[in-house]
């Protein structure tokens, strides 16, 4: 096997030399305890250690967060980047030399344009920022500096100025980059005449950077009064797409191991207060709805949101927008309403930073925000508009999923309406759930949750012979019914029961929840594992021969020939036979 043109030789090699715990002890402090070692979860914000390191199985798992993977998917995670990046790095630290990539020519050719890109996006930003520092930035920096942001932010952020619409070209071109890359990497563009004019032309420049820490666009703003846009952002590039990239992404990584949240506003400049002001975790979209593409990518670094537009009318409706693919990606929200129509940055300075983290500490989680803006639409003091009201806040109560979650916001509609909590609780259960956006994910996905009727044996069997447990014997691949069991015992068995990290090579881990689920088994809930492994084998192994006898059944009946009749007779009553042995242990056992 080979992944993106390296051998699969020389990667078993470089993973044989980057043992799981050296690699990730560069990260984290562990601590041993048993056979396991244990740290604070990096990729989300804990007290109590729950990110466990396994030696001799070379994998990790957070029993936190669920996040879990071979030391090629740690790196990935902990670093940002994807594969390529990962094994760079893994061969730095184990001191091998990269070899010779000997396929996908393809891959390498769109990689080496995209770092182009990037490297050109780079120095643009360089150029803005020194630009915004000499005597040709003055407007920018004057305005930058009468919006109240310090010079030490300037510098953080890489804020920048572009004074002319030439400049950035021709000190591309001298750097000798060409044009046709300038212009793919949307910082330039042709003019009528063929020349080249720089995209941001005289407006304070914002870099935009990914979550490696890469420049990939700008985002503008014009500060003199024109017929012009205000705002402007970089076109779509094959680096950059604006309903994708989100504003200081980058300061994520670190932020999320003191704050395992992330606060969404609306502008760049708010952002900007906030990061001055110490919170890190601040972002914001480029002026485009908050989307999944934009949850795929926070998700990376954060599990919670702290939803914080402007104080306006307008910004309550783009809050309520932004919810709903926080929602369907399972994401802790929590609304922070800002007083007095004030938005993030008025509100920082007028306050300061003390007074904005009380309002975090007190932000409302998502379900009450919504029911009490229900009721703030509304005055509930005329009793025509208490039904509006209570059909209004259960259409959102019923697409809760826990119970007692749901009893808590039925008590809160009770008490905004002043209709008894028994009444709500009745018309809750007649209220209709929003159909699904999408029936066919649906569908599939209520496939995918069925499981066959010794589910739970095959899978603890199953973990058992993949953690190599001491009581394991009599295992056969046909006592598995699970397609993906059955495949992972296959793979098990023609490569003599490899370790458990292995199965990341090998298998789609990250999409397959049977397979994940065998790796992160829990052996620990289980009292007398020998016991409850001969239990399930037994099980299974009384299924297979059930099945069996049903088969020679439905032959016997169906069998014309007397001396084949006699011998399917003589195999049904040793089956029989077995079968009562089988229930015999399974009483035994328990």
């Amino acid at each position: 096997m080979q992944d993106k043109g390296y051998s699969a030789e020389w990667l078993e090699k470089l993973k044989y030399n980057s043992n799981i715990v050296t690699v990730i002890s560069k990260y984290l402090t562990l601590t041993r305890k048993g056979n396991t070692y244990w740290a604070c979860c990096p990729f989300h914000h804990e007290k109590t250690p729950s990110f466990a390191v396994n030696e001799q199985g070379q994998f990790y798992h957070c029993f936190g967060c669920g996040v879990g993977g071979d030391v090629f998917r740690f790196i990935r995670n902990i670093e940002g980047v994807e594969f390529m990046e990962a094994v760079k790095i893994l061969a730095d630290m184990a001191g091998m030399e990269m070899p010779q990539i000997s396929n996908n020519n393809e891959y390498f050719e769109r990689k080496k344009k995209l770092d182009l890109l990037k490297e050109i996006c780079r120095e643009s930003a360089i150029y803005y920022n020194k630009q915004l520092n000499s005597n040709f930035g003055k407007k920018g920096l004057d305005y930058l500096l009468s919006r109240g942001v310090e010079k030490s932010t300037i510098t953080k952020l890489g804020i920048g100025y572009s004074p002319n619409w030439n400049g950035l070209p021709k000190y591309l071109l001298s750097k000798g980059y060409n044009a046709d890359d300038i212009i793919e990497a949307g910082v330039c563009a042709r003019g009528e005449e063929g020349n080249l004019y720089d995209e941001m032309g005289v407006r304070v420049v914002f870099p935009v950077i990914d979550h490696t820490g890469k420049v990939v666009g700008f985002s503008g703003r014009a500060i003199e009064s024109e017929k012009r846009a205000k705002y402007k952002n970089t076109r779509g590039t094959p680096i950059f797409n604006k309903s994708s990239n989100i504003y200081c992404i980058n300061f994520l990584r670190k932020a999320r191991l003191q704050k395992n949240y992330a606060i969404l506003v609306e502008g760049q400049m708010d952002v900007v207060s906030l990061q001055q002001a110490g919170f890190q975790n601040a972002i914001a979209t480029m002026g485009t709805a908050f989307n999944k593409n934009h949850v795929q990518t926070l998700s990376r670094f954060v599990d919670s949101v702290i939803v914080c537009f402007d104080g306006d009318s307008a910004g309550q409706k783009a809050t309520a927008k932004s919810l709903e693919p926080l929602l369907d990606e399972g994401f802790d929200i929590k609304v922070l309403e800002l007083p007095e129509k004030l938005d993030p940055d008025e509100y920082i300075k007028k306050y300061g930073a003390e007074a904005y983290q009380k309002l975090i500490d007190n932000a409302l989680p998502v379900y009450e925000y919504e029911i009490k803006a229900e009721a703030n639409k509304l005055n509930l003091n005329d009793r025509d508009n208490v039904s509006k009201f209570i059909d209004n806040a259960l259409k959102v109560v019923v697409d809760i999923k826990k119970e007692s979650e749901k009893q808590v916001y039925v008590d809160l509609i009770a008490k905004l309406s002043s209709v008894p909590r028994e009444t709500i609780f009745r018309q809750l259960l007649t209220t209709k759930k929003a159909k699904p956006k999408d029936d066919n994910k649906s569908q599939v996905e209520e496939i995918n949750v069925v499981k066959t009727k010794n589910y739970l044996a095959e899978q603890f069997v199953l973990a058992s012979v993949l953690h190599k447990k001491p009581y394991v014997e009599g295992v056969e691949i046909d006592d598995f019914v699970n397609t993906n069991f059955k495949q992972v015992y296959k793979y098990l068995l023609e490569n003599d029961f490899p370790i458990v990290a292995k199965l990341y090579d090998n298998f789609d881990v990250e999409n397959n929840n049977d397979i994940m689920s065998l790796i992160n088994f829990d052996f620990s809930k289980i009292s007398n594992l020998k016991n409850e492994f001969d239990g399930c084998l037994n099980m299974l192994k009384l299924d297979k021969l059930i099945a069996k006898q049903n088969q020679i059944n439905a032959q016997i009946q169906n069998c014309t020939n007397d001396e084949v009749k006699l011998a399917l007779l003589k195999k049904a009553s040793e089956i029989s036979k077995e079968i009562n042995e089988k229930k015999t242990l399974l009483n035994k056992v328990g």
